[in-house]
């Protein structure tokens, strides 16, 4: 460490009373005591104290412009000795607690250490945080691509199971598959129990027939276990028309009866669809 020591006629020394208050109060009243004996403003000096010596505390100040001098070339500032004057004797230990070079006049080279620090610890946790991120995104590649094989095995099982269908219209796998299922529960029991989870099926099923690009206007829709009669209004014959062609695609329900009531201002469509399971099984 690079140690200079200042000539004690270069810096003005006091002996205070030790101060009772708190750390921050104690600071306050040694420098409204000292300052009363300094040769020129207090903020124009740096000041620093010692730690009480049997009950006193020395003081040491010094021009700021001078200690400025010698911030880039030591790094402690003490002076040479203190004053006979002052009538105490103080060790060396005691004597570097009168550093001047702290606070505001630090050292240049304190300071470059501290902003090295700042930058090594600014590194680290960039570093720590972008492998951070990479070991999450590592994780999600990892989950889609799990995900992925998931679905190509789960559409396997489907084409396995399934009948080939193509078309713009073609129902997602999963309907398709409940209403095979449905079949087969009615093929082994004899009956068809169509359960909540059945009729919910059918019903995205014609949601999904549904002709989005048409204007219709569903005054009702009832579905129950064997029949859905729907009754509806759209602007023309050609438009009803559509509308049919559209729901007797549904593959677990066929037109049973349909009706078209032309109107003023609109055609009224009414239309009765039936489960082919139940009509099979009852036939």
């Amino acid at each position: 460490m690079r140690i200079h020591e200042l000539p004690s006629n270069t810096c003005a020394f006091a002996l205070l009373d030790a101060p009772s208050g708190s750390r921050k109060d104690a600071q306050l009243e040694l420098l409204y005591a000292f300052e009363a004996v300094l040769p020129q403003p207090v903020d124009e000096m740096q000041v620093v104290f010692s730690k009480p010596i049997d009950g006193k505390v020395v003081g040491c100040a010094c021009d700021r412009e001078i200690v400025q001098g010698f911030r880039s070339t030591a790094e402690m500032l003490i002076p040479q000795s203190v004053p006979e004057w002052l009538g105490v004797q103080i060790t060396d230990n005691q004597r570097r607690q009168l550093n001047l070079l702290t606070g505001s006049m630090r050292p240049t080279s304190s300071l470059n250490r501290d902003r090295v620090s700042a930058k090594m610890v600014c590194f680290a946790l960039i570093a720590m945080m972008l492998m951070v991120v990479f070991g999450v995104n590592r994780r999600i590649n990892t989950i889609e691509s799990q995900r992925a094989i998931v679905d190509e095995q789960i559409a396997d099982l489907y084409d396995g199971v399934l009948p080939r269908s193509t078309g713009p219209n073609t129902l997602p796998n999963a309907i398709r598959f409940a209403a095979l299922l449905n079949q087969v529960r009615a093929t082994r029991t004899g009956a068809v129990q169509l359960s909540k989870q059945d009729l919910v099926a059918d019903l995205a099923g014609i949601f999904e027939q549904w002709p989005n690009e048409i204007d219709v206007q569903v005054r009702s829709l009832i579905m129950s276990t064997d029949m859905i009669r729907v009754e509806l209004s759209v602007q023309d014959n050609e438009l009803a028309a559509q509308v049919i062609l559209h729901l007797d695609q549904l593959p677990e329900w066929e037109i049973k009866h349909r009706s078209m009531t032309p109107r003023s201002d609109r055609v009224d469509l009414s239309m009765t669809l039936s489960h082919k399971a139940i009509e099979e099984h009852s036939s």
